[in-house]
Order: structure tokens, then C-alpha cells, then sequence
């Protein structure tokens, strides 16, 4: 206990000192173009506010309605219908650069390469977008919005302590990414975030959060503030540490495909239809529980909890008892990295110890 306080004062003072560093909560043009297009595609109906929306979402929905003819919305609506959905159109967004040209400053990763059905399919996607903004002055508009934009993001600046769960994360991953990216979507809907890596030429990686609009205003656009922000941080950023360092282990993970079998469905219906993701997403969840803890107190952690078991993440307190494990003998592990050996063998005696044949041998058509 006296550790996890002595923490949070040097993680206060830390915040204090380097405040300027921090990633600031921004809008990018470039995503608004995305989410205006998607609004002309089914993405919407599953993915949309509830009611009519906010105002500049209505706004920007109008703005491309008369271009939903035009080859970016075609493109935007076959991606949809084949799945490439939730986390994957924005970080696609994350891999280019600034309009008006939109260049592909980050070369397109397998992962989203398999989801869109070929790096062509991306790059087609792209130079239609470039065409589609210019086309339709694009920029014209989203300057008309941005001060009104920029006025909407105070309520969670004002409160939001963006070194807080930064600082958290890279003392308990034992290290840095090359940087923090934290990127606010008015037209992205319902609450919640996601979560992004990329990698630059040199092999550093950003950690980029993506974060969505409650999706329940017909009036100003509103996000999450305070604690509730900084809790979304440390699981959004989070999947910048915890996935690339699981994903180097595909055959550890694959062994542990039983322990996806009971809850493949109920997975599968959050988007996360393979042993590999939903491991990313468990510890992920995990890692909220101790961060919870450390910088909120025992009953915020055992409320996020509760709230993880619920949604079907069964394993967060045996994971989060490994990572306790992991954080009181940093001696021996002086990162995540190091530790993820330990964690897979805790797994692998999981299985063991609670997986049923039946179980297992099911699972061994799983991904």
C-alpha cells in the first residue's frame, strides 16, 4: 500500500513538472472526413448516436450527403459489408497525413491489410478520400466548425489530467512509445474509444487513442471528463503496450484457444472474434484493474472489475493477480516484456487446471 501511494505522489509531481509534454485532446479534419463518409454507409446503423445526433454531426452528415454517390462513399460502403469495422477505418486514418494530401506516412500494417482485403483496397480508399475533400472543399468546412469544436473539447480538458494515466502506463510497461496521441471524434459514436499503434520508419512506435462522442446530445458534441477520460486512456493507450508484446508469442497464444471456447460468442459480439484478440482485450482489462487501484483507490478497481467479469472477461482477477504479482517483483522483471514468458506459463496452468477435454478439443478449430 505505501508503495502504490508513494506512486501516485510521484506521478502527481511528475504531471506537475511536465504538463506541456503531454498529448493534447484534439479534432483532426482527417477523421471528420472519415466519419462523414461512413455516415452515408451502414457503419451508421450500427454505429450511430442515439436519437438524431449532434449538431455539427447532423451538419457534417448533410455536408457528403450529395457526394454519397461519389466512388470514396462506394469504397467506404463494400469495406463495411466485408467488416472492416470498429477499430479498423481509424486506424487506417492513423497511417496518413494531413489533407489535403493525405499521404501514407506510415506504410499499412498485416492487420489491417488482411481486414480490408489487400493494401490496393486501402490505397484506393485513400486517393478516393483525397479526391472526395477536394471535390467538396472539405477543408472549408471543418474550418467553418473548428472554433466551435475547439470550445467543445473544454469541459474535458478542464479536468483531464493527460500525464496521469501516460506516466501510469509507461512506469508499469517499463517503457515509452516514441508518442501519445489523443484524438477526440465528434462523429464517431457510442462513448468509449479506440486503440492504436503505429509503427514509424525507425521501428517506434505512437500510441494513439481514438475517442468516441457519448452519441446522446442533439445539441453540442460531449465526451467522457475527469476520471471516467483518464480510465479510457489507460485502456485505449494500454493496447499500445499490451499487443504488440503478446503478439510476439502466436504459438503460447494459440495454446490457450480453450480459454476462449466458453466465451466465443458473447466475444465474437464485441468485436473480438479471435483467441488472439480477445487475450489482448483480457489483459488489457486486467492492467484497468491495478491502474484503478493505484490511482483511484481499492473501490474503483473492484467496480471495474465487476464491471469486466460482466461483459464476459472472466479471467480479469486471475489476470490482474498475475500482474500484481509482476509489479511487487520488478526486480525480476523490469518490464512487461520480460514478465510475458511468467504470464503465458500461468495461463497454460489455467487451462490445465479449469478446461475440460470436451473444451479443448473444440477449440482446436478456433483462430
Amino acid at each position: 500500500m505505501k508503495r502504490r501511494v508513494l506512486l501516485v505522489v510521484f506521478l502527481l509531481t511528475l504531471a506537475i513538472l511536465s504538463s506541456t509534454a503531454s498529448a493534447a485532446l484534439k479534432i483532426l479534419p482527417e477523421m471528420e472526413l472519415l466519419a462523414g463518409v461512413l455516415a452515408q454507409t451502414s457503419w451508421i446503423e450500427k454505429r450511430g448516436p442515439r436519437g438524431p445526433g449532434n449538431e455539427y454531426y447532423r451538419a457534417l452528415k448533410e455536408f457528403f450527403a450529395e457526394y454519397e454517390n461519389h466512388e470514396a462513399v462506394s469504397i467506404a460502403r463494400r469495406l463495411t459489408e466485408r467488416g472492416f469495422t470498429y477499430d479498423a477505418p481509424p486506424a487506417f486514418i492513423c497511417h496518413l497525413g494531413p489533407l489535403p494530401e493525405l499521404a501514407l506516412l506510415v506504410e499499412y500494417n498485416d492487420y489491417l491489410v488482411e481486414r480490408a482485403g489487400g493494401r490496393d483496397v486501402l490505397e484506393e480508399f485513400r486517393l478516393a478520400l483525397v479526391d472526395l475533400a477536394e471535390q467538396s472543399n472539405f477543408l472549408d468546412f471543418f474550418s467553418s466548425w473548428e472554433a466551435y469544436l475547439d470550445e467543445c473539447l473544454q469541459p474535458a480538458r478542464e479536468d483531464f489530467r493527460a500525464e496521469l494515466p501516460q506516466m501510469w502506463l509507461e512506469e508499469f510497461f517499463g517503457w515509452a512509445p516514441a508518442r501519445f496521441e489523443l484524438i477526440m471524434a465528434p462523429s464517431m459514436f457510442p462513448g468509449g474509444g479506440y486503440g492504436v499503434t503505429v509503427w514509424d520508419g525507425q521501428g517506434e512506435p505512437a500510441a494513439i487513442q481514438i475517442i468516441r462522442e457519448y452519441g446522446s446530445s442533439s445539441g453540442a458534441p460531449e465526451f467522457p471528463t475527469g476520471s471516467d477520460l483518464e480510465m479510457l486512456t489507460i485502456h485505449e493507450l494500454g493496447h499500445s503496450f499490451v499487443n504488440p508484446t503478446l503478439e510476439a508469442y502466436p504459438e503460447r497464444a494459440r495454446k490457450l484457444r480453450p480459454l476462449f471456447w466458453s466465451v466465443r460468442k458473447v466475444m465474437r459480439a464485441q468485436a473480438y472474434p479471435f483467441t488472439s484478440t480477445f487475450l489482448n482485450e483480457q489483459v488489457v482489462r486486467s492492467v484497468e484493474v491495478l491502474a484503478a487501484r493505484d490511482l483511484f483507490g481499492p473501490e474503483l478497481a473492484e467496480i471495474v472489475l465487476e464491471n469486466h467479469e460482466r461483459s464476459g472477461f472472466y479471467l480479469t482477477a486471475f489476470v490482474a493477480e498475475q500482474l500484481d504479482y509482476y509489479q511487487a517483483h520488478r526486480s525480476l522483471y523490469p518490464t512487461f516484456r520480460d514478465f510475458v514468458p511468467y504470464l503465458f506459463d500461468q495461463l497454460d496452468a489455467y487451462v490445465e487446471e479449469n478446461c475440460t477435454l470436451l473444451e479443448r478439443f473444440f477449440s482446436l478449430f478456433l483462430r
